[in-house]
């Protein structure tokens, strides 16, 4: 193949391929989506602002400043007695007498109420009758035994005596029959009763010792059985004594719901004994207070205008609707003249006075938890998220231990709905 030949085939076989060029339209598609990913990127990155307009007439603001920090409780409880028994119906049935008033001091085993029932009536007499009727019965089969041992005890005496009695008569016979002065028939016939009558002996002691284990042995259960019916009987006689309801303890009757011909089911409450064993003071705690409230703790508190010093004697751990209960006792003496239900103020400290920051308390601290508040900015017209530390508190003021300087201007009123806000527009 020559030169001119091989131009020909590379001419008509292969030819140059052109540089593809990059359009326009496609330059700006991109652009657009680097755009949007560095702006999606940019959002993710940094969150917009959340906003919230408020009308600032119905906001409050505080200032933080450096002041002591008064570490207490305000306390409000009420005046109860130490022990109180409740009064429940044993039995049910219809209110006859009513004997008693509320107010009114009793003592142990006094009536209260009377109730009747006459179906619980006739169960408790049909029961006495059948307790009454074992024991009877009871009673004849030990009189059975005793007349039996008795019947014993007299065979065995009948046979030894006659033994004695043919003993000496078949003495006296045989030195006659031996001389002939008495025949030898007789003899022998007082010698076979004699005999007789020792095995009678024989035969009498033993049925009088069987009878007398059988006797021992029924016996014991016999008593073992009367004294279950001694508990029955007097459980049917119980049975009928709760219909009269009682005063368990001397104290003052607070409490009695009862009235003639009213109906009281079993177990239903209708009133309350206040017994005479002192008073003492119990309060409803926050929560938030339960890890700092411990027996021994001092209480300043004032009764109808009187002060008092009392001391936590029981911290109760459960908590109900946020709140936990403590019990308060009187240092010295209890005041004489004090009275159920009576309303005691106090103050619990928990700490000596100290300066630090503080910032007035306020309903903010139910919806951020402490964690986070609205701060006021310079001019007055917005207020910024921030977070925040703080520590101690009391109705009055909370111990700031970050996130807020003296002058700082802060919202405490309520933040409820704003926990995804991050700035408020006044």
């Amino acid at each position: 193949m020559d030169i001119a030949s091989t131009t020909t085939i590379f001419t008509t076989m292969d030819r140059p391929v052109a540089r593809r060029r990059v359009s326009r339209p496609m330059l700006i598609g991109g652009i657009v989506s680097v755009a949007i990913l560095s702006a999606v990127a940019w959002m993710k990155l940094n969150p917009a602002e959340r906003t919230f307009r408020v009308d600032a007439s119905r906001i409050t603001i505080s200032t933080v400043s450096t002041a002591p920090f008064h570490d207490f409780i305000p306390l409000r409880g009420r005046v109860l007695p130490l022990v109180s028994i409740v009064l429940d119906a044993v039995q049910g049935g219809r209110v006859e007498e009513v004997l008693a008033e509320p107010g009114q001091h009793v003592v142990a085993g006094q009536r209260l109420i009377r109730l009747s029932d006459p179906q619980l009536e006739l169960d408790a007499i049909a029961r006495e009758t059948q307790v009454i009727a074992q024991m009877n019965s009871q009673h004849s089969l030990q009189l059975s035994f005793e007349l039996t041992q008795t019947n014993d005890e007299r065979a065995v005496a009948a046979a030894q005596y006659n033994v004695v009695r043919l003993g000496r008569e078949v003495a006296r016979r045989r030195p006659l029959a031996e001389i002939g002065f008495t025949s030898r028939e007789k003899l022998d016939q007082s010698a076979d009763e004699f005999n007789y009558e020792q095995r009678l002996v024989e035969i009498s002691t033993k049925a009088l010792a069987r009878d007398a284990a059988v006797i021992k042995q029924s016996s014991d259960l016999i008593q073992k059985t009367a004294a279950r019916l001694d508990a029955n009987l007097a459980a049917a006689k119980a049975q009928l004594d709760t219909l009269t309801v009682r005063a368990p303890a001397d104290g003052v009757l607070t409490a009695l719901d009862a009235h003639v011909g009213e109906q009281k089911t079993r177990g239903q409450h209708f009133g309350q004994i206040d017994r005479d064993a002192g008073f003492k003071v119990t309060i409803q705690v926050d929560e938030f207070y339960l890890a700092r409230v411990k027996p021994g703790q001092h209480v300043d508190a004032t009764i109808d205008g009187v002060p008092s010093i009392l001391t936590v004697t029981k911290v109760y751990p459960q908590v109900k609707d946020g709140k936990f209960e403590i019990d308060l006792a009187w240092e010295g003496a209890a005041p004489a003249d004090l009275r159920r239900g009576q309303a005691v103020q106090g103050k619990l400290e928990l700490g000596e006075d100290a300066a630090t920051t503080v910032l007035p308390a306020g309903p903010f601290l139910e919806a951020s938890g402490g964690a986070w508040v609205f701060v006021v900015d310079s001019d007055g017209s917005t207020a910024i998220r921030r977070p925040v530390k703080l520590g101690r508190r009391t109705t009055q003021s909370v111990e700031v231990l970050g996130g807020l300087q003296p002058g700082d201007r802060v919202i405490t009123s309520d933040y409820t709905g704003l926990d995804r806000i991050d700035r408020l527009v006044f």
